[in-house]
């Protein structure tokens, strides 16, 4: 060795003999050390031994770059320089703030490493207690009494141990512990806290920490320098490639700087286009300028603007939605220095959210109930058609099966047939009976079709159900004036046919009556012949004047003189216990009319009048002149549009029930008993009412009665024009409570209200109306109700109206006659009364008036 060499050392050794004086000192005050100092010569040579391994260790440290090579240098060192037989190294784990070992040397044994290797310390371990306290170190020796230190000697496999923090000493990286198994410790340096023990274990303990906290130092900075870069990278990409504009403008309207989405969304091919064609944003892209103030004064309230919508103007002159965030940045003055915001065109989602919203009108606003149920058949979904048809709120049917509405009069097996066909994937399409809240049946048009997801998964299913209630019923008349007309036809055909052979009958056997004596058996018998004829005869005249093929002779006639004329003789006819009451309008119109037939007509119902009223009563025949306008007779197709002439014959007998109601003016039909009647009669005024282009209406119940009101047309033509000029004088306002038993009847009533100007509340009956009346915030004007209803009639329900809200208006209607329902008790004097049928003009005077009175 050289002399340069030589000092070169020298100076090392100095600087390290200057270092051991100040670590020794360290040393001593940690470990307190009581025992005598070795020789100075011998503990120099030891010292400088150590410092040179350490010298070694601290040059091949500054070489790793991450803490397991760290570990793996410093159990090295304990090993071969140290001269401890076993070294552990535990580190915190990032999770769960344990410490499991991470390097481990001088286990001789597989079982006894792979032991250790997996072994972990909780922060609460009763060998780390102390040191997160504290304390520099722990120290288990041979002859420790400490129990939690024992306890750990076979978790670590070591009989005696020293344990130390690294790096920080209240969050530690990691923690060393070295030792010896209790055969091989005498073959090892000894575990003991003495000075010359704790010395080598102290300066390696010292420089590990200040190299386990570089290296953390070290590595945070790459990290954060890393991750710095990588922000940068990704912003930058995030910027070019964002879907949305990123920008940045001036407080007057220039843009900074933009990305190429921004470019896009502007119309613009590149952002330096648009940083150069852009100088003023309020002019040349706001559609509506007032929108750009409303922005700026939120963001000069230092808010941060989010989801601000506008329509701007591209660069072509389009029109596009865009959706504006914005953060104002403000100098310390609080002056407005720049604006950063991210734009975003949402044209497609305003034009889908138009669409959705007309959809959602249609939807709500549909004249058809819709309803979506789940495939298990739940309800999800009904619109308010569904709720004003049923009677049922969304929250009562949600969750429930379209089967609540089912009136249990469709087959058995029409709802299996439905299921299989939709579960299918294919539409049913049918008819259903179905009942109201209320317990009303009506009937439904139903097209029901699966809705599939993008799969093509049955998810859903949707009905769309129409209210054919009054269709029905319409189909219904139409089939009845049908069966009428093909009956009338057989019937004529018939008759003819039949009064062929009466003629031959009658005239042979009065040829026949001349050839022999009068008075003897023969004669007698052609006589029977003869009688049965002509009482044939008079049948098919009957069938004749139904199927209106009897030649008739009309002439103008008034209505209030003919029956003045034929009152004896009526009177005659019912007998002397049936009073008969005679109501004539002034100024009645004139008809043009067969005086014969009029008296069949007036015969046949009185006698079915005298009939009803077994034990006496009363027949009222009134007269009036009616007018029909197209709301009326769009829902009876007898009924053409004009004016008429009303003849009204009305008792208070027996009454009927609907089922007879439907039948009576069929031929041969009768109610009597055998041989007192041939079931003619009212097919008979049928085919006359007809054949004079007339209409006929029945107003009958059980136990109330029956009022048929016949309507021949005006003679001299209808005035319908001259009527129209009236209704504009005859308009309303108001709310009118309806209360209308018969569907049909209760919707026309309805329309003709709404058509005067009337808001109107509708009720099926005397229960509901009383239900609807008992609301306290119900605002009623005036009630509208039928005399006649099942259960409890007009009169009934108005006195239990009238209990709690005295003074309300009311305005009854009736197919009876205001006597025939006077007589009964039910409409008391001084009461407003409407008869049906009745016009738009006749209403809307009725109830002008009973709302003035």
């Amino acid at each position: 060795m050289d002399k340069m060499n030589r000092d070169t050392l020298t100076v090392e050794l100095e600087r390290l003999r200057q270092e051991n004086e100040v670590l020794s000192g360290q040393v001593k005050r940690l470990v307190k050390a009581e025992s005598r100092l070795y020789d100075y010569q011998e503990k120099l040579d030891l010292q400088l031994k150590e410092y040179s391994g350490l010298y070694d260790l601290n040059s091949r440290l500054y070489t790793c770059r991450d803490l397991p090579a760290i570990f793996d240098l410093a159990t090295e060192y304990v090993i071969n320089r140290l001269d401890y037989e076993r070294v552990l190294f535990f580190q915190k784990t990032e999770n769960s703030g344990a410490y499991a070992v991470c390097a481990c040397d001088g286990y001789h044994y597989p079982q006894e490493k792979e032991g250790v290797s997996s072994l972990t310390l909780s922060r609460q371990a009763a060998i780390l207690t102390p040191l997160f306290a504290g304390a520099n170190y722990s120290i288990c020796t041979t002859d420790s009494q400490s129990p939690d230190l024992v306890e750990h000697r076979d978790l670590l496999l070591m009989h005696e141990y020293f344990i130390c923090p690294l790096g920080n000493r209240t969050d530690p990286v990691a923690f060393l512990a070295v030792g010896n198994s209790a055969e091989n410790a005498e073959f090892y340096r000894r575990i003991s806290d003495s000075e010359e023990a704790l010395f080598g274990l102290g300066n390696l303990v010292g420089l590990l920490s200040s190299t386990i906290e570089n290296q953390i130092l070290y590595t945070g900075m790459k990290k954060a320098l890393e991750q710095e870069r990588l922000a940068e990278a990704k912003y930058r990409g995030i910027f070019e490639n964002a879907m949305e504009g990123i920008f940045q403008t001036t407080p007057d309207g220039k843009f900074l700087s933009c990305n190429p989405a921004t470019a896009a969304i502007l119309g613009y091919s590149t952002p330096e286009e648009v940083l150069e064609g852009v100088v003023n944003v309020g002019l040349q892209l706001y559609v509506d300028p007032q929108r750009r103030d409303e922005l700026y004064a939120m963001m000069f309230q230092r808010q941060n603007v989010k989801n601000f919508e506008v329509e701007f103007c591209r660069k072509d002159g389009s029109r596009i939605w865009v959706d504006l965030s914005t953060r104002p940045a403000f100098n310390e003055e609080g002056e407005l220095i720049y604006i950063d915001g991210v734009i975003q065109d949402i044209t497609e989602r305003k034009h889908n959210e138009e669409a959705l919203r007309k959809l959602s009108q249609v939807v709500e606003q549909s004249p058809v109930s819709i309803v979506i149920t789940d495939t298990q058949g739940r309800i999800e979904f009904v619109n308010p058609k569904f709720v004003q048809l049923t009677g049922y709120s969304p929250g009562e049917v949600l969750g429930q099966n379209p089967s609540i509405l089912n009136s249990g009069k469709a087959p058995i097996d029409k709802s299996r047939k439905l299921w299989e066909t939709i579960r299918a994937g294919k539409v049913w399409e049918g008819e259903f009976l179905n009942r109201k809240k209320d317990g009303e049946l009506f009937s439904e048009h139903a097209t029901i079709s699966p809705i599939r997801n993008k799969d093509g998964v049955i998810t859903h299913f949707l009905a769309i159900k129409e209210d054919i209630t009054e269709r029905k019923l319409l189909q219904a008349q139409l089939f009845q004036s049908q069966k009428m007309e093909s009956i009338g036809r057989l019937a004529g055909g018939v008759a003819h046919d039949f009064n062929n052979m009466l003629s031959v009958i009658l005239g042979s056997a009065q040829l026949a009556m001349r050839c022999v004596t009068e008075g003897t058996p023969v004669w007698q018998d052609l006589e029977q012949i003869v009688q049965a004829g002509k009482r044939s005869s008079q049948i098919t005249r009957q069938l004749l004047a139904f199927s209106r093929k009897e030649i008739i002779a009309p002439r103008e006639v008034n209505l209030n003189e003919h029956f003045t004329e034929m009152q004896k003789t009526l009177g005659r006819l019912i007998g002397e216990d049936i009073r008969m009451n005679f109501n004539p309008e002034p100024g009645l119109w004139t008809i043009d009319a067969d005086t014969t037939q009029l008296d069949q007509i007036l015969v046949n119902l009185a006698v079915n009048a005298r009939d009803a009223m077994g034990n006496g009563g009363v027949l009222t025949i009134e007269t009036a002149n009616v007018r029909v306008d197209g709301s009326y007779s769009q829902f009876h197709l007898d009924a053409s549009l004009g004016e008429y002439v009303q003849l009204a014959v009305s008792d208070n007998g027996c009454g009927m029930d609907r089922e007879t109601l439907a039948q009576i003016f069929e031929p041969f039909f009768t109610t009597k008993e055998v041989g007192k009647g041939t079931g003619l009669g009212l097919a008979t005024v049928y085919g006359i009412v007809r054949q004079h282009n007339g209409f006929i209406n029945v107003y009958s119940e059980p136990g109330e009665g029956t009022t048929f009101q016949i309507n021949f047309p005006r003679c001299s033509g209808a005035a319908v024009d001259a009527a129209k000029d009236e209704e504009v004088s005859l308009s309303g306002s108001g709310t009118v409570l309806l209360v209308e038993d018969d569907p049909l009847v209760r919707r026309t009533t309805l329309n003709t209200l709404k058509e005067i100007g009337y808001h109107v509340i509708e009720a099926a009956g005397a229960d509901e109306a009383i239900a609807l009346c008992r609301k306290e915030d119900a605002e009623l004007d005036v009630i509208l109700t039928d005399v006649v209803m099942p259960g409890m009639n007009g009169k009934e329900m108005v006195d239990a109206i009238e209990s709690f809200r005295p003074g309300l208006k009311v305005l009854f209607m009736s197919g009876y006659t205001k006597d025939l329902v006077a007589q009964r008790g039910v409409v008391e004097g001084g009461r407003h009364f409407i008869q049906k049928p009745f016009d738009i003009q006749s209403l809307a005077r009725k109830l002008r008036e009973t709302m003035q009175r």
